[in-house]
């Protein structure tokens, strides 16, 4: 028996360090057409990718039979002189193994590196239609741990120095023979869907830290949309559309007022899937700004109409209304941005407001406007925690059925004259009771110890401006749709 276990180690070691020993290679060579210039040929060998490895992958996409594929030289390589030898960074995403294209493609580029020259495909030129010529890719052969591909066609030679632009255009021949290790890291598989965890990684740039999503991370994305789209649907319908108040998005979050589309609760075919952390998988997911919304409520003007009796002050009253009648049409009509409209709302109230110092517009703004964030499996206490202020009292309350309680801080003056806004959150899953903690409401979150990575825990809503638009809001969420979301 014991001989059986040397025998299978030993397999699996000179398996693995025949894996390694395998050498990735590429070899090119530029041939100008004019003679002007001499011949360019690069040459380099590698060590076989790691699946980690963001700067060596490819697959067949098994939903589309798309052929993915991407190499680039590890980091660090300008310091250490590679290019001396040659470089290449290509990447192409197509269904055929024989593509014809030019540069500036949105899903193939070619560019070949050696010492200051620069390959690469050739520019179209609309001016000579038929008579452009291609460089073309040749995929001879691809699987998980190989790839044969082939450059041919027609190229171009630029210069890293200068604006000169091409210096030649010639012909390429250039062979590709890649390796990597046979496998791909793996996301966790969404509960209650049947769905691909692989991350194959179409999209990988290890510079900004992110990747492509498996297909469980995406489904995981659409479950989110459709929960958070189902809960704000009666606030467009009973606040935006009936109320002075626009409600809209918070800059950077994801549209959610948009037509529902039927679509099936595990699919990973979905519109806005994005991109992910490289290393999301190894953590639970979590979410801080993906979705949020701003209640403008457009009818403060009414509250300075008798402000100032005299015929001046009455004067500038109409033409400030009339700049605010302006601003909302122009803000509906999506002709101006929302920071556009709110500036020169600001402009409009501090001019009707004019010589009057019993106005306070900071006051008015503060009550004026809300803010809400949805945060899933907050991770830190800046998620969590609710900051009261200097000396300000918050208090907890139990008035949103289904939620573990929420916390409310009031609106308050500081000794400056600046206010705070209302501030209250409400709290869904797994939370320690709040404690008031220098000038925070503190509270923790606990997460399962093997919990699934794409399991929703707890979720906080946050909320941040007038009290009135609180209670509005908080009268128009479907909570139940959230809390759908909980895993048991």
């Amino acid at each position: 028996m014991n001989r059986y276990k040397n025998f299978i180690t030993v397999f699996f070691l000179l398996l693995s360090k025949n894996i390694t020993a395998q050498q990735s290679s590429f070899n090119a060579s530029f041939t100008p057409k004019d003679g002007k210039v001499k011949p360019v040929t690069l040459s380099f060998t590698k060590q076989a990718f790691t699946y980690e490895n963001p700067h060596g992958y490819w697959f067949v996409n098994p939903a589309n039979n798309y052929k993915h594929f991407n190499t680039q030289p590890d980091a660090g390589y300008s310091s250490r002189k590679e290019e001396t030898k040659g470089i290449a960074f290509i990447t192409f995403n197509q269904t055929e193994n024989d593509i014809d294209f030019y540069d500036l493609n949105d899903s193939i580029s070619v560019s070949l590196q050696q010492n200051k020259n620069v390959i690469a495909a050739p520019r179209y030129d609309p001016k000579i239609g038929d008579n452009n010529k291609p460089m073309h890719i040749h995929i001879t052969s691809i699987s998980p741990s190989e790839i044969v591909f082939t450059l041919t066609g027609t190229a171009t030679l630029s210069s890293t120095e200068g604006y000169a632009g091409v210096i030649s255009t010639g012909t390429i021949n250039a062979t590709g023979h890649f390796y990597r290790e046979a496998k791909y890291a793996k996301s966790d598989v969404l509960p209650g869907c049947n769905c691909n965890p692989t991350i194959y990684a179409k999209v990988l740039d290890d510079a900004s830290d992110v990747r492509t999503a498996s297909d469980c991370e995406v489904a995981l994305n659409h479950k989110l949309f459709d929960a958070v789209q189902k809960s704000m649907a009666n606030v467009f319908i009973n606040v935006d559309n009936k109320e002075e108040i626009n409600v809209v998005m918070k800059p950077g979050c994801i549209d959610i007022n948009v037509a529902v589309k039927d679509r099936p609760y595990c699919s990973a075919d979905f519109f806005n899937n994005g991109l992910t952390g490289i290393n999301a998988h190894k953590k639970v997911f979590s979410n801080e700004d993906r979705f949020g919304l701003r209640f403008i409520d457009k009818s403060p003007i009414v509250q300075m109409k008798n402000t100032n009796s005299n015929n001046d002050a009455e004067a500038n009253r109409k033409i400030q209304t009339a700049k605010i009648d302006s601003l909302r049409q122009l803000f509906t009509e999506k002709k101006i941005t929302m920071e556009q409209y709110s500036k020169g709302m600001k402009e409009a109230i501090t001019n009707i407001a004019g010589a009057n110092s019993s106005m306070d517009i900071q006051k008015l703004e503060a009550e004026h406007n809300l803010y809400i964030s949805i945060i899933f499996n907050p991770t830190n206490a800046t998620q969590t925690n609710i900051p009261v202020g200097e000396g300000n009292n918050a208090i907890v309350t139990h008035n949103v059925k289904g939620a573990l309680f929420e916390t409310y801080c009031p609106m308050f003056k500081y000794s400056d004259g600046n206010w705070a806004k209302s501030k209250q959150a409400i709290y869904f899953g797994h939370f320690s009771v709040p404690k008031k903690i220098n000038n925070d409401m503190a509270t923790n979150c606990t997460y399962p110890v093997n919990a699934n990575k794409l399991g929703i825990y707890n979720i906080i809503i946050k909320m941040e401006g007038g009290k009135a638009l609180m209670d509005k809001a908080i009268a128009n969420i479907d909570f139940t749709a959230l809390q759908s979301l909980i895993s048991k």
